[in-house]
C-alpha cells in the first residue's frame, strides 16, 4: 500500500480531484448568491401578464345570415416580456373573433381566436368556444309609434302630435324573428303632471303582437322625440271700466293699443266663459289726462293669460251738468249788458227832447243789436 502512494501520479490523481471539488463548489455559492440578490421586480421584467377585454368579432356573410348567441366581449390574458406584453396593451394591434363563414345554417360550436399577437407571447382566452345560431337574414322597415301614458298629464292639459326624428327605423335579424315583429316603439317616461313640453332621445323597442320584445337589430337604436303638451286657449275682447272714482263731475274715456287678450285653461273653463273679458281701471285721484299700467285678473279656473298686464289710456272729461250750468251762467251776464244798455238810450233821448235824425238813427241801431228798439220811435214821434 506503501508503493501505492508513493507513486508520483496518484498525487496528481488526487490533486485533479481536489481541484475540480473545489470549482464546484465556488460555482455553486456564486450562483446561489447571484439569485437570491435579484429583487421581484426584477424577476417579473422577464415574464408577465396582462388580463383584457376585447370585442368578439364576427367573420361571416353577414348580408345573407344573421348570426345571434356569441358574447359582446370576451376575456384575453397574455403572457411573456413586459415589453411586448405593455405594447399589446397600449395598440391592441390584434383582434379576437371568430369564422364562420363555412358553416350553413343553424347552431354550431366555435371556437375564438385571435391574430395579431406577437409570436413570442402566449395567451388564453374565455370562453374558449362560444355556441352561436346561424339563420337567414331578414330587413324590414318600420314606422315608430310613441307610446305615454295619458295619466301622466296634467289635468286640463292636452298633447299635441308628437315629432319623431327619424320617423322610420330598420328591423335586421334571423328572418323569423322580424316575421314576428308587429311595431317599433319608443316609450316616453313623462313625470307626474307633467305641464311642459317633453323632449328626449328614447331607446326603441321591437315588439310582437303580444307586446312582447323581439331579439332583432334596430339601426337606428334610438329616435329623438318631442311631444308638445299645452293649455287650451280662447281670444277675448276687452271692456275697460272705471272704477273707485269719487268725483262724479268727471267722467273718463279709456283706450289701449291692446283690445283682445288671450287666456288659458282647462277646456270646461273656456267654455264657461264669455267673448268679453272686463278689465276694471282704478282713475281713482286721477285729474289729468295719463296712461297706466292695469293688471288683467284672470277669471276663476284661469291658469295665465298673455298679456298678463296693459297700457290703458285715460282721458278726462267733465260732465254734461258742470257744461251746462257754465253756460247758464253766461248768458245770464249777456242779457243784463243788454237791458242796461236799453235803459240807458231810453234816458238820453228824454233829456235832449229835439234830437236830430242823425241821433235818432244812431239810437236805433244800437238798440236793436240788444234787442230794445221801439221805446227810442215812441219818443221821437210825440214830439
Amino acid at each position: 500500500m506503501k508503493d501505492f502512494f508513493n507513486r508520483p501520479w496518484v498525487y496528481r490523481v488526487l490533486s485533479l480531484g481536489l481541484a475540480v471539488l473545489l470549482f464546484v463548489y465556488v460555482t455553486n455559492q456564486n450562483l446561489g448568491s447571484t439569485r437570491s440578490s435579484q429583487s421581484p421586480e426584477q424577476t417579473a421584467v422577464a415574464n408577465t401578464k396582462e388580463t383584457f377585454s376585447e370585442n368578439l368579432q364576427v367573420d361571416a356573410d353577414l348580408d345573407t345570415y344573421y348570426v345571434t348567441g356569441y358574447p359582446e366581449k370576451v376575456a384575453i390574458t397574455i403572457a411573456g416580456s413586459k415589453a411586448n406584453v405593455i405594447a399589446a396593451k397600449n395598440t391592441r394591434n390584434f383582434r379576437v373573433y371568430i369564422d364562420v363563414r363555412h358553416l350553413k345554417v343553424g347552431t354550431h360550436t366555435v371556437r375564438i381566436k385571435q391574430t395579431g399577437l406577437n409570436q413570442s407571447l402566449t395567451y388564453v382566452i374565455k370562453p374558449a368556444t362560444v355556441k352561436v345560431k346561424i339563420a337567414t337574414r331578414a330587413d324590414k322597415t318600420f314606422p315608430i309609434q310613441v307610446n305615454y301614458k295619458s295619466s301622466k298629464i296634467a289635468d286640463g292639459y292636452l298633447t299635441n302630435t308628437p315629432d319623431i326624428t327619424p320617423s322610420t327605423v330598420r328591423v335586421s335579424g334571423a328572418k323569423s324573428e322580424v316575421a314576428r315583429v308587429k311595431q317599433v316603439v319608443a316609450n316616453l317616461n313623462l313625470s307626474d303632471h307633467t305641464t311642459t313640453n317633453f323632449e328626449q332621445e328614447v331607446l326603441l323597442e321591437a315588439l310582437d303582437k303580444n307586446g312582447n320584445t323581439v331579439d332583432v337589430l334596430l339601426t337606428p337604436q334610438t329616435a329623438h322625440v318631442e311631444l308638445p303638451v299645452y293649455l287650451p286657449s280662447k281670444k277675448m275682447k276687452l271692456d275697460f271700466e272705471p272704477s273707485s272714482s269719487s268725483d262724479s263731475s268727471k267722467s273718463y274715456s279709456l283706450t289701449s293699443s291692446v283690445n283682445s287678450v288671450t287666456v288659458y285653461a282647462p277646456q270646461s273653463v273656456l267654455d264657461k266663459l264669455g267673448k268679453t273679458l272686463e278689465v276694471d281701471v282704478n282713475v281713482k285721484g286721477i285729474s289729468n289726462n295719463t296712461q297706466k299700467t292695469v293688471k288683467v285678473v284672470k277669471p276663476k279656473g284661469v291658469i295665465r293669460t298673455n298679456p298678463s298686464s296693459i297700457a290703458v289710456n285715460i282721458q278726462v272729461i267733465q260732465s254734461n251738468s258742470e257744461t251746462s250750468s257754465s253756460f247758464s251762467e253766461s248768458s245770464h251776464t249777456t242779457s243784463s249788458s243788454s237791458s242796461s244798455s236799453g235803459d240807458s238810450s231810453t234816458d238820453s233821448s228824454d233829456s235832449d227832447g229835439n234830437s236830430s235824425n242823425d241821433s235818432t238813427t244812431s239810437s236805433s241801431s244800437s238798440s236793436s243789436s240788444v234787442g230794445n228798439s221801439t221805446s227810442p220811435s215812441t219818443s221821437d214821434d210825440s214830439e
